[in-house]
């Protein structure tokens, strides 16, 4: 076979039937996984058919921390889901002593590539996105290099191993508790809606069908606003904001003919937006208003919130992609086998609080606070 001018790693893992990392892994040497001696003569021999030439031990043991760093790339840190997702990451790294970085990409497709070229560089151990990445050249070559786990939805369409959850079932789940308390027409409040946010689009999927098939005469009034990456870097408190200016946005369909009763925020950050513009303008919760979120994070169960909200396993699923990614890493079973895909998926709960109660009744005064 003719020698190419670049050979990669993809091209030698389509010759032998391995995974890109196990081919990495046995080019590089790594001391912490094994292969049998037949799969390492064949990729060997692949690698030389093709003249591939690895990275020399000096250069590589220069720049690879010790093999014991873990790189966890989020969309931010101001969410405490990011938050809470990163620090369980960190406690069980911790416990099987490796360190962790964490990169925001603010949800910049440019950025993210950025973070991904610079990591493909670093010789890190591994890598945990906590939401699905953006298809890339930089993606492909890392995944060639690097073991990887996605904490994402369910059905995710990256062949990784995904710790995951429903979110179209967990919707199903805030659906028939709001039409339980006899909201008919509820408001859906989110921050940008496209099919790059998966996740908030399978939100409004579930909410829409369950209304459809057990609320035949209801209704879902979808308010959104496009928060760009500049935004959300600049911004904080991005979230709350946007929630506040949507909730604005449905009080000002009070007079309609059928106004909203419920909120339903796409998490619950954005849900404390909407609290804030109802009580703001003396409106109550949930006399008023029925308000409830996705996440479960820290705030929302304090008691002057009190947010109804879906428990998303935050630190249950950061232990869990990092276990999953230890074993990918070969620190603690080995290689699960590059044909083998590993997910564990989370049950949707919904936790009731006291921000949703029975719909106002007909002909009731909206009370206002004197």
């Amino acid at each position: 076979m003719a020698k190419n001018q670049n050979p990669t790693l993809k091209q030698i893992a389509e010759i032998t039937g391995f995974s890109q990392s196990s081919v990495s892994m046995i080019l590089n040497g790594r001391k912490e996984v094994s292969f049998s001696e037949d799969t390492v003569r064949l990729v060997q021999s692949a690698a030389e058919r093709l003249g591939y030439a690895k990275k020399s031990d000096a250069d590589r043991r220069a720049r690879d921390f010790g093999g014991r760093l873990v790189a966890v790339v989020c969309p931010n840190i101001s969410n405490p889901y990011y938050s809470t997702l990163v620090q369980s990451i960190e406690q069980a790294a911790a416990h099987a002593d490796y360190s962790v970085i964490t990169l925001n990409t603010y949800r910049s497709a440019e950025l993210e590539a950025r973070h991904l070229a610079l990591l493909g560089g670093a010789g890190i151990a591994g890598i945990i996105f906590t939401i699905a990445p953006r298809p890339s050249i930089a993606l492909d070559s890392i995944l060639g290099i690097v073991p990887a786990v996605v904490i994402g939805d369910k059905g995710g369409p990256l062949s990784l191993d995904t710790v995951e959850m429903d979110n179209y079932s967990a919707s199903v789940l805030l659906a028939r508790h709001l039409i339980g308390l006899g909201h008919r027409h509820i408001a859906y409040i989110s921050t940008t809606l496209d099919s790059i946010n998966g996740i908030r689009l399978r939100r409004l999927r579930g909410l829409e069908d369950t209304f459809g098939s057990e609320c035949p005469g209801g209704s879902i009034l979808v308010r959104s606003r496009d928060v760009s990456p500049e935004e959300e870097l600049k911004d904080l408190f991005i979230e709350h904001q946007v929630g506040y200016e949507l909730m604005k946005e449905c009080l000002a369909e009070r007079g309609s003919e059928d106004p909203a009763t419920a909120i339903v925020a796409v998490n619950d950050m954005v849900a404390y937006g909407a609290i804030d513009a109802i009580v703001e303008a003396g409106l109550s919760i949930p006399a008023d208003y029925s308000v409830c979120g996705f996440d479960n994070i820290f705030p929302s169960r304090l008691s002057p919130i009190s947010l109804t909200t879906v428990d998303n396993y935050i630190v249950d699923k950061g232990r869990n992609a990092f276990s999953m990614l230890l074993a990918r890493i070969g620190g603690n079973r080995g290689d699960p086998g590059p044909d083998i895909i590993t997910r564990v998926e989370f049950t949707p709960r919904l936790v009731i609080r006291g921000s949703t109660g029975q719909v106002p009744k007909a002909g009731d005064a909206r009370r206002k606070k004197p």
